[in-house]
């Protein structure tokens, strides 16, 4: 299951459990957290995380004359103390980190720092609770007891940066991507029609990398970037859990709704 169907599968039970009160709003923008919950007096968000996945990364640039880590302007994360600790370990290993290249080198360092940072990055994002899955159980849990359900690991590697929607300027190397792949289309202006099932294949041009993404026929196109960052990527996995705990935090999931 993708990351996206997992995602509306969580907005959906919300809704049919809880009432028609959430509204699926991240997608593919890291910024915005997942699922959105719309109070009478008080709005906040539900972050939807599969049993394994990605939980957050900051871009990190090594600097070679001075044998440091810089934090990247381009970050859309705020520095803070937990960022710092584990930029600091890394200085101090500098000559096993920087050339970490795409398979990425772990960071052995106390997973409490770890937890916090990610606790610290939801929590700035507008999300109080976590929904996760077991065994075809939805799992609902405050931010703050992240620590409770998930292992979570960090790593440093390269990683190509983010995507970009379709522009006129690379409107035709799009369409010679997709003429490789002799595949049918039209534009929609920068969107495109087809009558084949579409979403999520990937298309190479001469210039850059395509993703197309959508439902029916009509679709959006995003280019990808060419250019690899070096990034901490921190990395969870679902845990044994304790079920009287699941029940203490559903209540306090089901009182945060009715009361807000």
């Amino acid at each position: 299951m993708s990351w996206r169907t997992f995602e509306e599968e969580c907005t959906a039970y919300l809704n049919e459990k809880y009432g028609i009160k959430f509204e699926q709003q991240g997608e593919s923008d890291s910024t915005v957290s997942d699922i959105l919950y719309r109070g009478k007096d008080k709005d906040f968000y539900v972050e939807a995380k599969m049993p394994n996945a990605q939980c957050g990364q900051f871009v990190l640039l090594p600097d070679l004359k001075n044998s440091v880590f810089k934090y990247s302007a381009k970050n859309k994360t705020s520095e803070n103390k937990y960022t710092r600790m584990i930029v600091d370990f890394m200085d101090s290993n500098f000559d096993k980190f920087y050339n970490s290249g795409t398979a990425g080198l772990d960071i052995n360092m106390p997973k409490s720092v770890f937890y916090n940072w990610i606790i610290n990055y939801y929590k700035e994002k507008g999300a109080e609770f976590f929904i996760t899955k077991d065994r075809g159980k939805f799992l609902i849990f405050p931010v703050d007891q992240f620590h409770k359900y998930f292992d979570v690991t960090a790593k440093y590697r390269e990683k190509k940066s983010g995507s970009s929607g379709l522009n006129n300027s690379n409107k035709s190397d799009f369409e010679y991507a997709m003429g490789i792949e002799g595949i049918d289309f039209r534009f929609n202006g920068l969107d495109i029609i087809s009558d084949s099932h579409l979403d999520g294949i990937k298309v190479s041009g001469n210039k850059y990398d395509y993703l197309v993404r959508g439902n029916g026929r009509n679709y959006k196109v995003r280019k990808l970037s060419n250019t690899r960052n070096a990034n901490v990527i921190f990395s969870i996995e679902l845990i044994d859990y304790d079920v009287e705990q699941q029940k203490r935090d559903v209540i306090q999931f089901e009182n945060a709704i009715s009361t807000h």
